[in-house]
């Protein structure tokens, strides 16, 4: 009897060993997830055009929108290391900055003497390279960091028609952008913070905030970038 219960005893400390080996060789792997929430890019706020008098004809903006906030978010792939640092490569996508400007130029009688529009918009996306540490808080509840680079991509468009009135940018806001299309890349440090919550052994959920810092100055820079940031909530996927 006594040597039964030294193999059963035997046999149970054998299974605990094994679980704990098995629990620990869960934690390297890889990880898929997609994010989403509220972003925006640091471009100016304001209008981008200038208004103004021409010769002795007046010119009245009948219209002005700035929209430099919506939607963003990422998807991304990574793999634990252990279970508190990772490394992740993601693409985030952020929320356009759009600019236009409605003007109608009017003679000394106040005739019109014709309208035209203007527009100026900026479209950003990142591929971002990350070191992810992260740490437990109480229970299935963590907090992690993210810090490493972001390959920044930026489309500039600038439309300007010609006729009456002619629209110009506001230098001392913006550097006059080329007319068309213009795309300018920069590699820039990028980092995020976040809390997530394992809701079971394979499926997690984040709240985070995560950006990029950008280059340059807008009212003399025509290639500079924006510094934009997202701030959402993130779905992971381990494979286990």
């Amino acid at each position: 009897m006594k040597h039964k219960i030294r193999i059963i005893a035997l046999l149970l400390g054998t299974s605990g060993l094994l679980a704990a080996g098995a629990a620990h060789a869960d934690v390297p792997g890889f990880y898929v997830g997609a994010s989403a929430g509220y972003s925006s890019l640091n471009t100016p706020s304001g209008t981008a055009f200038d208004v103004g008098a021409v010769g002795e004809t007046l010119v009245m903006q009948t219209s002005s929108t700035s929209d430099t906030g919506g939607l963003g978010g990422s998807l991304f792939a990574g793999y634990n290391l252990n279970q508190n640092f990772a490394i992740e490569l993601g693409y985030t996508s952020y929320a356009d900055s759009d600019y236009e400007s409605k003007q109608t130029q009017y003679d000394e009688n106040n005739v019109s003497l014709g309208s035209n529009s203007a527009s100026l918009d900026y479209t950003t996306y990142s591929i971002d390279l990350f070191l992810k540490g992260t740490v437990a808080v109480v229970g299935q509840v963590s907090a992690f960091a993210k810090a490493g680079l972001s390959y920044v991509n930026q489309e500039v468009k600038y439309s300007t028609p010609a006729g009456i009135p002619t629209i110009t940018v506001d230098n001392s806001t913006f550097a006059t952008p080329d007319v068309g299309t213009s795309t300018y890349t920069a590699i820039r440090p990028a980092g995020a913070l976040g809390l997530s919550y394992q809701a079971t052994p394979h499926l997690s959920t984040a709240i985070f905030a995560q950006g990029f810092l950008g280059k340059g100055d807008f009212s003399t820079d025509k290639d500079a970038i924006a510094s934009a940031y997202v701030v959402g909530a993130s779905i992971t996927y381990d494979f286990l």
